[in-house]
Order: C-alpha cells, then sequence, then structure tokens
C-alpha cells in the first residue's frame, strides 16, 4: 500500500507539473505583457518626468536671462517671448510682464492680458486667487469704489491665501469713502487674526496710529 500510495503521488505530482507547463506556454504570454506593460510604463512616466524637469529648468532659465536686461521694454519684449510649459507658468508669465509696465497704457494692455489668464479654467485657484488680486491692485482708475470692495470681499472669504491682503485694501476703500468706523472696525479684525504676519501687522498698526487709536487697547 505504501508503495501504492507512493506511486499514485508520483504520478499526480507529474500530472500538476504537466498542466502547469501547459498553462504557462499557454497563458505565459500574458505574464510576459503584463510585466512589459509595467516597466514600459514605470520607463515613461520616467521619461515624462525629466522632460518636464527639463521644460520648467529651461524656463526659469528664459526668465531669468529676461530678467536681466537692462531695459523694461526689453525685459517685456524677452518675457514675452518665452515659452510657457503649463497654464500655470503662462500665469506667472503674465504677472512678470505686468510687473514690468511702467506707464499706464501699457498696464492697462498687461491687466487685460492678466484677465485673459484669469478666465482659463486649467490655471490652479491659488494662481487665480493671485491674478485677481493683482488685477484689482492696478485697476483703481478703471472700477468703482464699490465694485473694487465687492471684489475684494470674495478675495477676503476664508481658505482664500490672500485674504488678509484684501481685507487690508478693503480698510483703504472705507478710508477713500469716508468711512472712518468701519476702517478703524476692519483694521481691528486684522491685527486679531491668527493668521496675521508680521509685515501686515506693522501696516495695520502704522493706520490706526494714524487714525489716532491706540492699537495696544485692542487686545483688552
Amino acid at each position: 500500500m505504501s508503495d501504492t500510495d507512493s506511486f499514485l503521488q508520483e504520478v499526480s505530482e507529474e500530472l500538476r507539473r504537466d498542466k502547469l507547463y501547459r498553462n504557462m506556454r499557454k497563458y505565459g504570454w500574458i505574464g510576459l505583457l503584463l510585466v512589459v506593460i509595467i516597466v514600459g510604463g514605470a520607463a515613461y512616466r520616467e521619461y515624462q518626468k525629466s522632460q518636464a524637469a527639463e521644460r520648467a529648468q529651461l524656463f526659469g532659465t528664459n526668465i531669468i536671462k529676461a530678467l536681466k536686461e537692462k531695459k523694461s521694454v526689453d525685459r517685456i519684449s524677452k518675457l514675452q517671448e518665452i515659452k510657457a510649459p503649463s497654464d500655470n507658468a503662462k500665469a506667472v508669465l503674465a504677472m512678470l510682464v505686468s510687473a514690468e509696465a511702467n506707464n499706464e497704457e501699457a498696464s492697462i494692455q498687461e491687466l487685460s492680458k492678466l484677465a485673459d489668464v484669469v478666465d482659463d479654467l486649467d490655471v490652479e485657484a491659488h494662481y487665480r486667487d493671485l491674478l485677481n488680486f493683482k488685477i484689482l491692485l492696478g485697476s483703481a482708475e478703471k472700477m468703482g469704489l464699490e465694485e473694487r470692495k465687492s471684489a475684494f470681499l470674495k478675495l477676503s472669504e476664508p481658505g482664500n491665501p490672500f485674504r488678509l491682503l484684501a481685507e487690508e485694501q478693503i480698510v483703504l476703500i472705507e478710508l477713500e469713502q469716508g468711512n472712518i468706523d468701519g476702517a478703524v472696525e476692519k483694521i481691528s479684525q486684522i491685527l486679531l487674526d491668527a493668521e496675521l504676519t508680521v509685515g501686515l501687522r506693522n501696516r495695520a498698526t502704522q493706520m490706526m496710529i494714524a487714525l489716532g487709536k491706540d492699537p495696544e487697547l485692542i487686545n483688552k
């Protein structure tokens, strides 16, 4: 019985091996294909990352070269020649060009370009917020006070990275409208904000003093 059991076990193992080899010959190409796909996909991703890094490096290098031009007109010209590798990069370029625009005519033109970038849905939210903030800063002569105030109020909503800077601009609009009490109240809120930066704290404190108020009384 022992020899019979051993013989049957050997036959069973041989049959299993034969079945395994047949399956490998029949379906082995699927495994090889999966390996090729995985390895090829990984290689392609690395290639894409490498290409993206090269484009980003070239983009940065071209910007540095453009900003080294002595004249603002030449810097603008060089910046406008740069090919942006992404929509976010286009936003950066648009802001740089706008910053170089010194005369009023050029500023209006570049603000218009910024507005076009803002309308691009592929631009990330924080870039869009920054572009909107910059447009509003340069639109004092083209927008009414209430219109600008309403736009800054949208940027001052919780979670917006430019919230406090927008609130600072609202303070200036309140002062321009002659609403001293409203400006003081807004400054007080800014000074108590947990996300307040040192620079903004200094500016807000100086405004309070200029308005004849004691900033120290806010925390009491």
